[in-house]
């Protein structure tokens, strides 16, 4: 699935608002409306919306490919410095989520990468990636987003240590640290955290505007966030006064 700029832009339009006209759209990209009405042919297509008469609407879904699109360029920018910190030959946790799945794909390009991960969409991304090794916890499927959650899941946890975990989050706040919408894949999350000696987060911007429902790790045990340059200052200055090296894409 590769988008153009302006369908990317498009689907992230949409996915701030539950609907869009064509002539919100032709005015707020500047092209006419027959080039929208093929932009939203073509994410029709590929399940991201849905046309209506005069314009589009969301998809209720919490589809990876669809997260994945959304601020693609900042995960990609992120992914990129993140695989900076993995050297070839090194054993990480990766956990589910789409920036992750990413930064997995980065991975990919590095030699005798070890991927231990809860993500079935990573794990079947690489499967046929010689330059990688792919370990899938087992567990619960959580079908649409495919991640692997609950006791067996942790269970495959206890017998692993790291150096690094690379976590992702839903949400952010300076009381309850690093936040997450589900609690079973925060249960995961949390267990990774534990069995990493570094844990390092990936989240765009938008994600430090959000609470999540349940904690997944505390700022003091976070070494490293890696983020794009549209956190606030508010967040920024959070992170900073707890010692968190943080990263600026």
């Amino acid at each position: 699935m590769i988008l153009n700029e302006r369908q990317t832009k498009i689907f992230e339009l949409i996915s701030k608002s539950p609907t869009v006209t064509v002539k919100e759209l032709s005015s707020e990209l500047k092209v006419s409306e027959v080039t929208i009405r093929k932009d939203l042919s073509v994410l029709e297509n590929e399940g991201l919306l849905k046309r209506t008469h005069g314009g589009a609407v969301q998809m209720t879904s919490d589809s990876i490919e669809q997260r994945i699109i959304f601020k693609y360029e900042d995960k990609l920018k992120i992914s990129k410095e993140a695989a900076k910190l993995v050297e070839d030959g090194e054993t990480v946790l990766i956990e589910a989520g789409s920036t992750n799945a990413v930064l997995a794909k980065e991975l990919s390009n590095k030699n005798r990468i070890h991927i231990i991960t809860n993500s079935l969409y990573i794990a079947e991304m690489l499967k046929n990636n010689r330059n990688v090794k792919v370990t899938l916890l087992g567990g619960e499927l959580q079908e649409e987003s495919e991640t692997m959650v609950g006791p067996l899941a942790k269970l495959c946890l206890s017998m692993i240590a790291v150096d690094k975990a690379f976590i992702g989050i839903d949400g952010f706040s300076e009381k309850l640290g690093f936040t997450c919408g589900d609690f079973l894949r925060a249960e995961v999350g949390k267990e990774m955290c534990y069995r990493a000696e570094n844990i390092i987060v990936l989240a765009d911007s938008t994600k430090f505007e959000n609470v999540g429902v349940t904690s997944v790790v505390d700022t003091s045990k976070v070494k490293i966030v890696i983020t794009d340059n549209a956190i606030s200052e508010n967040k920024l200055a959070i992170l900073q006064k707890n010692n968190i090296e943080t990263i600026i894409v």
